[in-house]
C-alpha cells in the first residue's frame, strides 16, 4: 500500500505599507492578526483535492479611523479566493491607522498571502497526516471485505488499478469521494461504500490543530485479489 498523501494550507505573509512614516498595523500586532487570518480563510475541498497553492496579493486601504474602507486583489489563484481571503482580512479586526507626525492618515497596505503545496506545506510546519482510527492494516482489510463488484464491473471483466481521492475533514468525516480514472461500472459508487464501512478516521493536525487534508488511497479491482481479503 503506497503512503497517503495530502495536502495542508500554509502561510508566509508580511505587511507593508506604500510611503508612511509610520505604517498602518494590526492592532492585535502581526502574529495573532495572521493567525486570526488563517483561521478564517479555508480551502475548499475541491482546492485541497486539486493542491492548489500559490500566492495572493491584496492591497487594503486603511482609512485615518483604523478601518479597510477599500480592496483591489492585485493577484489572485483561483476565481473568488482572493474575496474569501479578504473577507477573512477584515473579519480579523481593526487596524492602527497610519500616522505622520502624530496625525493619523489613510494609507494603502499591500497584504501577500501564501497558499502552500503539499510539499511546501510539509518542509513548513509540524504535519500528522490523517489515518484511520483502526490503523491502516485494518482499514484495507475492512475496504475489502466490504467492497462488492457492480454486476455491470464483473460481466465486462474489469480489472485494473485505481486511486480513491478524498477530504478527511477537520471532524474526521470524509467527504468529496472521487476515483482517478473512474471506469464507470458502478466501480466509485461501491468503492465509496466500502470506504464508508472500513472505519472512521483522525484527521490531519498541522501544529497540533486539526485540519482538512486530501487522502490518496490506491486499491485493485482484482476478483482473484478481492478473495484473498476476505
Amino acid at each position: 500500500m503506497k503512503a497517503i498523501i495530502f495536502s495542508l494550507i500554509g502561510v508566509l505573509s508580511c505587511v507593508f505599507s506604500f510611503g508612511q512614516e509610520n505604517a498602518a498595523k494590526p492592532k492585535i500586532g502581526y502574529d495573532s492578526f495572521i493567525k486570526q487570518v488563517n483561521h478564517s480563510f479555508k480551502l475548499t475541498d475541491s482546492e485541497i483535492s486539486k493542491d492548489v497553492s500559490g500566492e495572493i496579493i491584496l492591497d487594503i486601504r486603511v482609512n485615518e479611523f483604523g478601518k479597510i474602507d477599500s480592496a483591489d486583489i492585485a493577484k489572485d489563484i483561483e476565481n473568488g479566493m482572493g474575496l474569501r481571503l479578504l473577507k477573512a482580512v477584515k473579519m480579523s479586526g481593526d487596524w492602527e491607522p497610519a500616522n505622520r507626525n502624530g496625525t493619523p492618515l489613510a494609507s494603502w497596505v499591500r497584504f501577500p498571502y501564501k497558499v502552500l503545496s503539499f510539499k511546501e506545506s510539509e518542509n513548513s510546519a509540524k504535519i500528522i497526516k490523517a489515518e484511520p482510527i483502526e490503523g491502516m492494516s485494518t482499514f484495507i482489510e475492512k475496504f475489502y471485505k466490504n467492497f462488492q463488484y457492480p454486476p455491470e464491473a464483473l460481466k465486462a471483466g474489469l480489472s485494473g488499478e485505481y486511486e480513491l481521492n478524498f477530504v478527511v475533514k477537520e471532524d474526521g468525516k470524509v467527504t468529496a469521494v472521487k476515483l482517478k480514472n473512474d471506469p464507470g461500472y458502478g466501480v466509485l459508487t461501491s468503492a465509496q461504500r466500502a470506504l464508508n464501512k472500513a472505519g472512521k478516521w483522525k484527521p490531519a493536525t498541522q501544529n497540533g490543530e486539526a485540519v482538512k487534508s486530501s487522502v490518496i488511497v490506491p486499491f485493485k479491482l482484482s476478483l482473484k485479489e478481492f478473495r484473498s481479503h476476505i
